[in-house]
């Protein structure tokens, strides 16, 4: 008993040791960000299930997640006052990202999800880091390497491969389902390429909460312009669904990525999402008894491949940046 014990104290004080390396603590925090933030189009498809709309679902997330975020950005704003005047001057471009990434973004996936799968509504959005490619290439004059555009063509092959058999078998809403989640993958990784360098000045906690809390209030005046209070009366059930997508899918995955974003930077935090789709594919069969077909299996390994080829920087780039965070 004292061994066991003793080996569990060895064990703790290396993971430890480990977790201080702003690299490994980074990539921890993303892949359980990843995991998380893979439990969502689960959840929402149970939400659908109980008879929400996209608009309840998305609007009592967010009112379920405010103060949680409000609270977050209070201690935040009062624990480092020395970063006071950066996070007012950088206040607009928060908002702005907070309403592209949590509320656009977040409602195109929604609507997606009403008509896709959740394996095919994870591929795609899961493109997204191949879009931060692309976009650091068209906005930042960052270099593409030759092999870049075969990658691209590899990772839409694999969503068209998984996009096709679904068309064949859900029907033509497939099309109008898979072209909202897309440009959702559109909307986030504009999110996570200039979140990076607000990060940076304001800390992932103040950032993220300000971000959410705008792309809350959003939601939620939309929501009361269209639709009135009584249509967020809805069952005991649903309530604790849609805690559960808030808190558990929404509230930590997202401050958990922030701060791998913050450690790691976004294209390392974009390799460990890769895995995203192969969760959630394991998720949605076991759960959702959603059908997991040889042409799944192929879209999956092709989309995950390409972007982790593609976002894989030289040995050398590596080492720099590991020398610039330490």
């Amino acid at each position: 008993m004292i061994a066991s014990n003793t080996s569990q104290h060895k064990v703790f004080i290396i993971f430890s040791r480990r977790f201080s390396d702003p690299i490994f603590s980074g990539i921890v925090l993303a892949l359980i960000g990843t995991f998380l933030f893979s439990l969502k189009p689960i959840v929402i498809k149970y939400a659908y299930a109980l008879a929400l709309t996209s608009e309840q679902v998305i609007t009592l997330r967010m009112l379920i997640a405010l103060p949680i975020y409000l609270i977050i950005a209070l201690l935040a704003w009062q624990r480092k006052p020395q970063r006071r005047k950066e996070t007012l001057s950088s206040l607009p471009i928060i908002c702005v990202l907070g309403v592209l990434g949590y509320f656009l973004a977040s409602y195109l996936d929604l609507l997606g999800l009403q008509y896709i799968s959740a394996q095919l509504e994870r591929v795609v959005l899961f493109s997204f880091p191949t879009i931060v490619v692309v976009m650091s290439w068209i906005f930042f004059k960052t270099p593409m390497q030759k092999k870049t555009w075969l990658l691209l063509a590899m990772s839409y092959a694999g969503i068209l491969v998984i996009f096709g058999h679904d068309l064949s078998v859900l029907g033509s809403q497939v099309s109008w389902g898979t072209l909202l989640v897309f440009i959702s993958a559109v909307c986030f990784a504009v999110y996570v390429l200039w979140s990076k360098p607000v990060i940076s000045k304001v800390g992932s906690q103040m950032f993220t909460s300000i971000a959410m809390l705008a792309a809350s209030l959003v939601i939620i005046v939309l929501f009361l312009t269209n639709y009135s209070v009584a249509d967020l009366h809805v069952s005991n059930h649903a309530y604790l669904i849609i805690t559960i997508l808030s808190v558990f899918c929404t509230v930590i995955p997202s401050l958990l990525v922030a701060e791998a974003i913050h450690r790691i930077g976004p294209e390392r935090t974009s390799i460990v999402g890769t895995c995203g789709p192969a969760m959630t594919s394991v998720i949605a069969v076991f759960v959702l008894n959603e059908a997991f077909t040889i042409f799944h299996g192929i879209g999956l390994v092709l989309v995950m491949l390409a972007v982790g080829l593609m976002m894989k920087k030289p040995k050398e780039s590596q080492e720099c940046d590991a020398k610039a965070v330490n």
